[in-house]
């Protein structure tokens, strides 16, 4: 693989070395912002990202991260917290960490639904990490959806059973049918 130098040197027109350095080793984090949206276009972003993570670097702009915030943090679900925080694509390190913990947390949620005997929300789960229902949550997501069914023609039949317009000219019956028109002047 060529070495970080020798690309660079063979790049033309790379930000870290048509803008001021000092601004990607900035103290300031929005010097470091900017400095990092500038890294977007580059075209050996990724190389000096692979670089930065595999020296261990601990400061500065490395391939549009701010390792300055990611410090020892990079590749744990604090270290995509940050990079998020910081409006940065997250390094593959702190990327593989949050898939891997937004997986355990639904494998929790999910085994808390199995104990309730199966869910509509558990169907949901299932169904967000991309594998088939299991039984029990299937069966509870056709409940509710066959319960919600019943509803809705419940409700059409009550709205069947409201008098339409052709039936309000009927003459009441009642104590409504005592009250005395009011003659208008016309």
């Amino acid at each position: 693989m060529t070495s970080l130098t020798d690309l660079t040197a063979h790049t033309p027109g790379l930000p870290c070395r048509t803008t001021d350095p000092e601004l990607f080793h900035s103290n300031y984090a929005r010097d470091r912002r900017r400095a990092a949206l500038l890294c977007d276009p580059c075209p050996i972003r990724l190389a000096c990202q692979t670089y930065a993570v595999e020296n261990g670097e601990q400061w500065g702009v490395w391939g549009g991260l701010d390792f300055t915030a990611v410090e020892t943090h990079c590749g744990t679900e604090r270290g995509h917290q940050i990079h998020v925080r910081n409006r940065e694509t997250a390094c593959r390190p702190c990327a593989e960490a949050h898939r891997v913990h937004v997986e355990e947390r639904r494998r929790e949620q999910l085994s808390e639904e199995h104990a309730k005997g199966g869910t509509v929300r558990g169907y949901e789960i299932h169904r967000r990490m991309g594998e088939a229902p299991c039984a029990s949550c299937k069966a509870a997501s056709g409940r509710a959806s066959a319960e919600r069914r019943a509803r809705q023609q419940q409700g059409r039949r009550r709205l069947s059973a409201v008098p339409g317009p052709s039936q309000a000219g009927e003459r009441l019956s009642g104590p409504q049918a005592a009250v005395q028109r009011l003659a208008l002047a016309g």
